[in-house]
Order: C-alpha cells, then structure tokens, then sequence
C-alpha cells in the first residue's frame, strides 16, 4: 500500500502528463494566430488603400424652400459614384397620403416638411420596391442665401430652359448667358418660372440654378453643412448631429475629387386634374434617387 506522499507525486505525475500537452498545443496555436495578424497587418500596410471618410456613403435629402407657396428640390450625394444629383419637384405634385393624396406644398404647409418628405418615399416606394431614408432639411430663401453666401456667383445659360422668345421676354435674347449672385438667385428663378407654362418645368428651373452653383463653386459642398449648424435656429431638420457629420464627410470627400460630377435630373410629370402627378418614368426617376 502506498504512503499519502507517494499517492500525492503520483497524482501530479499524471496530471502534468495530462496537461502539458495542452499547455503546448494552446501556445502553439497562440503563437501561430499572432504570426497570422503580423502577416496581415503588414499586407495590409504594403498593399491596401485607405477609404477616405465618406467615400461610401450616400445621402438623400428633400431640401425645402419655406414661403407662402414651398419650393422642393431631392437631392442625392453618392459618394461611391462621386455623383451630385438635383431633382427639383412641383408644390403641386400628388402625393400618397392614408386619406387618398395630397400635395408636396399642402402637406408641408399643414403638417411640416418632415411629413411632405414621409409621403415622397411613401409614393416612390410602391410595390415591393424599397426606398432609402430619405431626410429634409426646410429653411427660407434669406436663409439659403445665406448658408451658399450672398456674394457667391454663378452662370447659368438660359438657352437650355427657355425659347429664344421667352428669353426676351425677360432681356436675355441676345445675350443668353445670366451671371448672378445668390442673392440675384431668388429674382432671375421667378423671372423664367414666369415664362413657362407647366409646374413641372417651373421646378426644372430651381434645379438648374442651383445646380449651376454647386458646380462651379465646387467648396460650397464641404462648407454648406457648416453653414447648416450655424444656422440651425433658422432651419427645420432631422438630420441629427451624427448624421449630419456624416454628410459633411461625404461632402467633404466629394469636393476633393476631380471626378465629380453635379447634375440634375428631371422626373417626368402630368396633369391631374388643378394638381401634376407623377409618370411611370417620374415615379422611376424619384425611386432611383431614393435607393
């Protein structure tokens, strides 16, 4: 019979015997993930690239001009396809609404322009078609003056939106070209409204301005959200501090780049009745704006 001391070197005989195998093969394995993240870490570094901030992200936003009748403009920043998209869209536009529809102007002039923003992706988003979150942002002309700079210019060929006739109308016959500062911006954009005869066309107008001003004063991007905090006691929004340093990131990015491209777009629109709607092809330019 053994003694308890002998049991005991016995004991811790086997247990060892036991464990150090163990012991090795979890250091060995240890010691073979750390090799694999040095080896990761160092392709990494000689072959990766960086991604910028915001170079993947995408915002959509219903930018609203606040007066006695609202003016609407979608805009889409996509920072993978380095693209800025206008979309101007008329007050008068049908949208869904639970009690049947209703218009862009009367649902932000009613129930604010969070809602009038709800009910566009509500429309867009028909069938099984999913649409992105699409934020607002409403703010008055004198305040969108003042977030572009009153003093910031712009040339806009007329030309492209209205007849030889029509421009005259309003001094631009011989010369089509208008150069105009912010602050000219609000005159010169009801002047060639007045010329046409369709909402859907007016509309066209405001996207082409500003579009004309964010492409050629391309920093206007990197600077508009700041200009947006500033002003924050003068805007209405849901953009949240998170989101809209997001945006500014995205914008940010988007300055740099020599490949950007600023464009607008027109969606395609009909009479209903007093009121326009919009066409299938309307109803598809919104929906690609707002995936």
């Amino acid at each position: 019979m053994r003694s308890r001391p002998g049991v005991f070197w016995y004991s811790l005989g086997l247990t060892l015997l036991l464990l150090l195998p163990l012991i090795g093969l979890t250091a060995f394995f240890v010691h073979q993930r750390q090799e694999q993240n040095v080896l990761r870490q160092a392709a990494a570094e000689r072959g990766g690239l960086p991604v910028e901030q915001g170079a993947q992200d995408t915002w959509r936003m219903l930018l609203v001009v606040q007066q006695e009748d609202p003016a609407f403009v979608l805009a889409r920043v996509d920072g993978p396809a380095q693209t800025v998209t206008l979309c101007a869209l008329p007050g008068d536009l049908q949208v869904a609404a639970p009690a049947g529809t209703t218009t862009l102007s009367a649902c932000a002039l009613s129930a604010g322009a969070g809602r009038a923003a709800q009910l566009l992706s509500q429309t867009a988003a028909t069938g099984e078609t999913a649409v992105q979150q699409l934020y607002y942002l409403a703010a008055t002309p004198a305040c969108w003056q003042d977030c572009v700079g009153e003093s910031t210019t712009a040339r806009l060929d007329t030309a492209a939106l209205l007849s030889r006739s029509q421009r005259e109308e309003i001094g631009y016959g011989e010369d089509s070209v208008a150069e105009i500062t912010a602050a000219d911006a609000p005159a010169l954009i009801e002047q060639m409204q007045s010329c046409l005869d369709t909402t859907g066309k007016q509309a066209d107008v405001r996207a082409a301005v500003w579009e004309a001003f964010v492409r050629q004063n391309p920093d206007l991007l990197a600077s508009l959200p700041e200009a947006w905090r500033q002003y924050s006691a003068r805007t209405l929004t849901d953009l949240m501090a998170t989101e809209l340093g997001g945006v500014e990131k995205t914008l940010t990015y988007l300055t740099a780049q020599s490949g950007l491209t600023v464009q607008y777009t027109t969606a395609a629109t009909q009479r209903a009745g007093q009121e326009s709607a919009l066409t299938e092809e309307g109803i598809q330019t919104v929906r690609e704006l707002l995936q």
